[in-house]
């Protein structure tokens, strides 16, 4: 009895340190459980996030990264999703024989989740805790080739008449004009049309303009739209100003208009005068150059209006452009888009531009250069009518190709603040009825275009070439890309 009265509690004891034993296997077995479930759960979201990422194809970051997201957040409501990133790679791969594009999507993640249980209530126990996404999935959407609609909008400017190389090939205008001439006979060549693909292409020249029929006269023709001089009613509106007249007197005959109504030409009004006065002044504090007498200065530029009206083609309104010869162009600088018709538009074809003959000259604006391309690629629609070739329209490719060998000149802002104010967001927007999406390529010929802001924040992929023998190669690179349009998309182990 004495033994059994000294074991009195023990039994209480033993059991409550077998409680705590038991309850925090229970923990680790509920948490353990909870932990494996959950991982699953995120691998499944991924590999979702993944899949979808692929099938959409969007090769901006920002736009990949907030679709993962979206999906690892519906798949996982009650988990915390922090950092999110898509990777992305292209390459080759050989299927059925055949070569083909892909592009190549893997998503990174980690989340935050809340602890289930504390069963031994300390106080310092996480009561979160974070956790890397577990992917081993990787997918690929592979493109097949397509009917597909190339407008080149390509760099004329002067500087395309310097040498690139000490290879023979000549200049650097040369160089490009034997390449797309090549690229255009491979495309339309009878071998591709046996194969059920009809290819368009188009030709966009551009120096400090386009130039553009109009009227039976080549013009030096501007998309831009303009803000006003002056105010009340003493306001000239930009476009109301005859640069086609004016565009033919002398810097003098401008100066003598604006300071006496007298001194003006039969026609011509000293309030025009001034405003143009005040439009080549602009030009010379944009451009920083003393003596600048350009149209266009970038701070006359509604960027606004420029955007939201891309699709509209100045060419109606004749007046606002100058005759493209040398006489046309003499109140302007040297520079201006004058080199007695050199170059011109070339519409959407099944034939190849006949290029040739074009030559180069003057300054750099290639916003003009895009704008009038992605008009010539949109006017590849005007003429259909029926359904079934409404249909047919939407499954081609589209791409615009922007070859330019240097930095935009003597405005060196305006390109980059149209694309700040959306135009290269804008001209996508019109193409999105396609199955894929409008691909802008740019190629800077023995030129750092991939450093150049508007460039980054615009095209699709951008290949600087340094040496002529690679330009042709890079050209076809772009171009497979954007023949493409999506096809199979599927889903690998990473891991095997």
């Amino acid at each position: 009895m004495k033994y059994l009265k000294k074991q009195k509690g023990v039994a209480i004891i033993v059991v409550a340190l077998s409680m705590v034993a038991i309850g925090g296997m229970a923990q680790l077995a509920i948490e353990g459980g909870r932990i494996i479930q959950e991982s699953n759960r995120l691998a499944d979201a991924s590999e979702a996030a993944t899949l979808a990422v692929a099938i959409a194809n969007r090769s901006n970051q920002a736009d990949a990264d907030k679709m993962a997201r979206d999906y690892l957040e519906q798949y996982l409501p009650n988990v915390a999703i922090n950092d999110v990133n898509v990777v992305r790679k292209e390459g080759q791969d050989e299927i059925d024989g055949n070569t083909l594009y892909y592009v190549q999507y893997e998503v990174e993640a980690n989340a935050t989740f809340d602890a289930q249980m504390n069963f031994l209530g300390n106080e310092n126990t996480a009561t979160t805790e974070a956790r890397s996404v577990n992917n081993d999935a990787m997918a690929r959407t592979y493109m097949l080739p397509s009917d597909l609609d190339l407008v080149f909008v390509a760099d004329f400017s002067g500087s395309m008449n310097y040498s690139w190389d000490k290879q023979g090939k000549g200049t650097k205008l040369d160089v490009l004009k034997e390449q797309v001439e090549i690229i255009s006979a491979d495309l339309l060549s009878s071998s591709a049309t046996n194969a059920g693909y009809a290819h368009r292409i188009g030709f966009v020249p551009y120096n400090l303009r386009t130039q553009e029929t109009i009227a039976g006269t080549r013009r030096c023709v501007t998309e831009l739209e303009y803000a006003s001089y002056g105010s009340g009613n003493s306001k000239v509106h930009y476009q109301d100003i005859d640069w086609l007249s004016w565009g033919t007197q002398s810097t003098s005959k401008l100066s003598s208009c604006k300071n006496n109504q007298r001194n003006c030409p039969s026609g011509y009004q000293q309030s025009h005068a001034k405003a143009i006065s005040d439009i080549f002044l602009k030009s010379a504090n944009d451009s920083g150059i003393k003596s600048g007498y350009w149209p266009d200065p970038s701070s006359y530029v509604d960027y606004a209006s420029t955007v939201a009206n891309w699709n509209i083609s100045k060419t109606s309104i004749a007046s606002l452009h100058p005759d493209a010869t040398s006489r046309g162009t003499t109140l302007f600088s040297a520079g201006m888009c004058g080199g007695d018709e050199s170059f011109y538009t070339i519409p959407l074809s099944l034939q190849s531009p006949e290029i040739n003959k074009m030559e180069a000259n003057g300054g750099t604006a290639v916003y003009q250069g895009l704008i009038r391309g992605a008009q010539i690629l949109a006017e590849g629609k005007s003429t259909l009518e029926d359904q079934e070739q409404l249909e047919k329209y939407n499954e081609r490719s589209q791409m615009l190709l922007i070859l330019s060998d240097g930095q935009e000149s003597p405005f060196t802002k305006t390109f980059s603040s149209l694309v700040d104010h959306g135009l290269c967001r804008n001209i996508r927007e019109h193409f999105n009825g396609h199955d894929s999406p409008l691909y802008i390529g740019v190629i800077g010929i023995d030129f750092n275009a991939s450093g150049q802001t508007g460039f980054k924040n615009c095209a699709d992929e951008i290949i600087d070439v340094t040496n002529s023998q690679d330009l042709l190669d890079k050209i076809q690179e772009l171009i497979q890309k954007g023949a493409a349009t999506n096809g199979v998309s599927r889903l690998y182990d990473k891991t095997l």
